[in-house]
């Protein structure tokens, strides 16, 4: 461990208003989104239940959650949800712009009053908030800009984000919504009770707030690098985009006036994921590499203060160059990770084998902002080879392999049956090869034999001795989840994304949401037809105002395309089995509502139609809502 660095002096810098009541409700007052005070158990020393390492990052993430001075002019809000939210002041003005809103509505508008109200004290008024930027397309950063909206009471405000960024968050929190909020479940120990024996934290942050998550699309693209265009009257502002890195749509910002760079989430006291436990597309561990080497060179010798959406901030000491240090650290690590892993695999080596049998620079592992307190090594190098080369390790044997319950069935067969298995399982527990014991105690589960009852308490024992040695903050969540779910079942989802978050979403994005929940067996048996929907006041960041758009049911599949708008006069195309005109709110809650399973009749609504509507509820028949509790840990 590298005992010699800043963090815990870095982490409590700078604090300027504590959060004087720290539990979080939602709106309702139903439930608590946020409680830091959750975790004042990591004031004491790490017990036996905890890997040490990962326990102090604990105790970092979860310093006094409040309002913290960065530099003059810039500040940032800690410790209320996973993400931070920093603020930017505009020099001899009144006016601030936003980075980042968090997850929840909830607690981005705490995260907001709080600095309002110090913003008030120094001042003498509130603030006018003139911008909220958006780093990157992940909903930690983007969930709670509902709350920005209603705070900042400006029809003017500008919502600015990098290239892709409503493509990679619409792709991400609506398309893969319930598989990668399931996995979520597990990644961040939602199920958990925060305690030495439980949930201590993910390493990036404490946890996810679990209140109403938003989406507003923005209404000005970056799309360069340099200065921002258009520009914020009276600050400057640097952006640098880094596609594929942390995320598929990512920018950094430098701000001259005031020698700060804020890294988005490219650059964290932490080992970041080439590839989420959660799921999401692989990053690019090279780009990664490159986009740091980049800012070093762009921004470096101009910097006195990095920081980012996650954890604490780095400032120069004195002599001691402690940005450049940690941004070219972070640069090193991802390079040698990515050549190391494509020279083993160009060797021979398997994902499994290059996780195993790399060895990194031991003045690089050994740095805590390097640790695999969120990503891993293991988990990386696995992603990095995916990206490379699939899922397909090469062997045949891996080809074409059994479903999990029918390869299970035939392991436990072969090996002499479920009491000879669960016996060999508790053997190897007592070796503390817990590594083969959980494969065995899983396989016998999974084949669905008379003593899994006694296999699924044994696979929870196993899982929470792996959960207490874990380094890593969501391998011990994964396995506390696995052990929790074992003994308790599965858990439904917690996080909701507002219904009004589909107003962001382009008329393809909107109909996708309802494209891919039909039962494509059922609707494949159906002969299809089209429907024309006509839009009579699409906002202008999407579309022109009147807006066509045609679907198409064929084939057990729902596509379709942009089409010319036609007046109820005039239909386009007589061929069509059914046009719709209708505004867009209307159409927001008629597709919403479907995709929800939830389905109303079009007759319902003041509509002008031509054709048959019974079409339109033949398309909601096929809609399978997802089960936001699927089994993961047993059959």
């Amino acid at each position: 461990m590298d005992p010699n660095n800043h963090d815990f002096e870095f982490a409590q810098r700078g604090l300027v208003a504590p959060l004087q009541d720290p539990i979080i409700h939602s709106d309702n007052e139903d439930i608590v989104v946020w409680n830091p005070q959750a975790y004042d158990f990591l004031e004491s020393n790490c017990p036996e239940t905890a890997n040490p390492s990962l326990w102090r990052q604990g105790q970092l993430c979860s310093t006094t959650p409040g309002l913290y001075h960065v530099v003059d002019g810039v500040y940032q809000v800690r410790g209320l949800d996973l993400a931070n939210m920093s603020i930017v002041q505009i020099p001899d003005t009144n006016k601030v712009v936003i980075i980042d809103c968090l997850t929840s509505v909830e607690t981005a508008r705490k995260a907001l009053e709080l600095y309002q109200e110090y913003h008030e004290t120094q001042h003498g008024h509130k603030p006018e908030i003139i911008a909220l930027f958006y780093t990157h397309c992940h909903a930690d950063h983007f969930g709670g800009a509902q709350a920005v909206i209603e705070l900042a009471n400006n029809p003017d405000l500008r919502v600015i984000g990098p290239d892709g960024f409503l493509e990679h968050a619409v792709s991400e929190n609506v398309y893969a919504w319930s598989a990668m909020s399931r996995r979520a479940i597990y990644m961040y120990g939602e199920a958990l009770e925060k305690s030495p024996t439980g949930q201590i934290g993910c390493g990036l942050g404490q946890a996810l707030s679990v209140g109403a998550s938003s989406l507003v699309a923005p209404n000005q693209i970056i799309t360069k690098d340099g200065a921002l265009r258009p520009g914020i009257h009276g600050l400057e502002i640097v952006c640098q985009l880094t596609p594929g890195t942390e995320a598929p749509a990512e920018v950094n910002f430098f701000f001259p006036g005031y020698s700060a760079l804020c890294m988005a989430e490219n650059a964290n006291h932490t080992l970041h994921n080439i590839q989420t436990l959660r799921g999401a597309p692989v990053r690019d561990a090279r780009l990664w590499s490159r986009y740091l080497d980049e800012s070093i060179t762009l921004f470096g010798h101009k910097t006195d203060v990095v920081f980012a959406t996650h954890h604490w901030p780095t400032w120069k000491q004195g002599d001691e160059d402690l940005v450049n240090i940690f941004l070219s650290e972070q640069r090193d690590y991802y390079a040698y990770l990515h050549n190391e892993t494509l020279r083993m695999m160009n060797n021979g080596s398997t994902p499994v084998e290059i996780a195993e049998d790399i060895q990194t620079p031991p003045n690089l592992a050994s740095r805590t902002n390097l640790r695999g307190y969120y990503g891993s090594v293991s988990h990386n190098v696995k992603g990095i080879y995916d990206k490379y080369m699939g899922f397909f390790d090469g062997n045949p044997a891996n080809l074409w392999k059994l479903p999990p319950v029918e390869e299970a069935t035939e392991y436990v067969q072969s090996m002499g049956g479920s009491e000879k298995v669960l016996q060999l399982a508790r053997d190897y527990q007592a070796r503390t090869n817990l590594r083969f014991a959980a494969t065995l105690l899983n396989h016998l589960i999974f084949s669905q034999s008379p003593n899994q009852d006694e296999a699924k308490s044994v696979l929870a024992e196993v899982y929470q001795q792996l959960g207490y040695g874990a380094e890593n903050g969501t391998w011990r969540n994964f396995y506390l989840v696995g052990a929790y779910e074992l003994r308790n079942g599965s858990q439904p989802v917690p996080n909701t994304m507002d219904s009004q978050s589909l107003m962001a979403l382009s008329l393809d994005q909107l109909f996708d949401t309802l494209a891919i929940r039909l039962y494509g067996p059922d609707a494949g048996k159906h002969a299809g037809f089209t429907i024309d929907f006509m839009v009579q006041d699409m906002p202008k960041r999407l579309e022109a105002t009147k807006v066509g758009w045609h679907i198409r049911l064929s084939n057990g599949a729902l596509t379709g395309h942009a089409v010319p708008y036609a007046s109820p006069s005039e239909p386009r195309d007589k061929n069509v089995g059914l046009t719709v005109w209708t505004d867009h709110k209307t159409l927001v809650e008629i597709v919403g509502s479907a995709a929800a399973g939830e389905p109303t009749r079009l007759d319902q609504y003041d509509l002008i139609t031509v054709g048959d509507t019974e079409n339109w509820d033949v398309i909601t028949s096929f809609v399978q809502v997802p089960d936001s509790a699927f089994n993961i840990v047993t059959p």
